[in-house]
């Protein structure tokens, strides 16, 4: 593209008084939207921070070897502190001194959306205490949703059957939800329900912490989507 038609000139004539004027409107909107942009980015980029300060406050002090390990685990694979920090904050009051505000935004909450009150399976306590567990993990996904999922997924390309596989024809890449999270949510609620003194079976509460996390997942990426569709409109 030539200068001067970037620059609304044609035929090299000099930009009339009010193209100028609007040319810089259109440039000065450009830029208060960039700043704005870059304003929000280091905003969440602080919250991050002092999530994950938190989290390594309770690495540091806590005496459950097992899940500092998972924890440990779940930061070194890039996955966001606010989001590993609503896992581990089932009615963990090992957490309190360390979360403060966090702890009690997430629990404002009350209503039964996954488990029904003639549920007998377990006690009305637990089935709000996970309720407002869930919905704390959702409340994080949302505002962390592109880092979630670009590191969230353990991705598989599955082998090609030979060498001269068409294009069009390529498997597409397996999605699946990272092992470590499903770990750490599995451990998390087998620690709940044994301080609460509820029967569990494992494989059961890792077959729920796999079902939540797809849940939540599938929920950040329509988000996801349904705002770049949004933005593309308003573009």
């Amino acid at each position: 593209m030539a200068l001067e038609n970037f620059f609304g000139l044609e035929g090299g004539e000099p930009m009339s008084e009010a193209a100028f004027e609007a040319f810089k409107e259109r440039m000065q909107e450009a830029w208060a939207q960039i700043a704005a942009i870059k304003k929000e980015e280091q905003k969440q980029k602080q919250k991050e921070d002092d999530l994950l300060k938190f989290l390594m406050a309770f690495v540091k002090n806590s005496q459950k070897n097992e899940l500092t390990l998972l924890i440990s685990r779940a930061l070194e694979q890039n996955l966001p502190a606010g989001f590993i920090l609503s896992i581990i904050m089932l009615e963990n009051e090992e957490l309190k001194p360390f979360v403060g505000d966090f702890m009690k935004q997430n629990s404002s909450s009350h209503a039964l959306t996954f488990f029904g009150e003639d549920d007998a399976s377990m006690p009305l306590k637990a089935k709000i205490a996970i309720d407002i567990w869930m919905k704390g993990m959702m409340f994080q996904a949302e505002e962390y949703p592109q880092k979630l999922i670009k590191y969230g997924y353990d991705v598989e390309i599955p082998e090609e059957n030979d060498g001269f596989q068409e294009e069009e024809t390529k498997p597409e890449p397996q999605k699946t939800i990272k092992k470590i999270l499903i770990q750490l949510c599995t451990f998390v609620l087998r620690d709940y329900f044994e301080r609460m003194k509820i029967e569990n079976d494992f494989e059961r509460l890792q077959e729920f912490s796999e079902f939540i996390l797809k849940g939540i997942f599938t929920r950040t990426e329509e988000a996801l989507r349904s705002r770049e569709l949004l933005d593309g409109k308003k573009s």
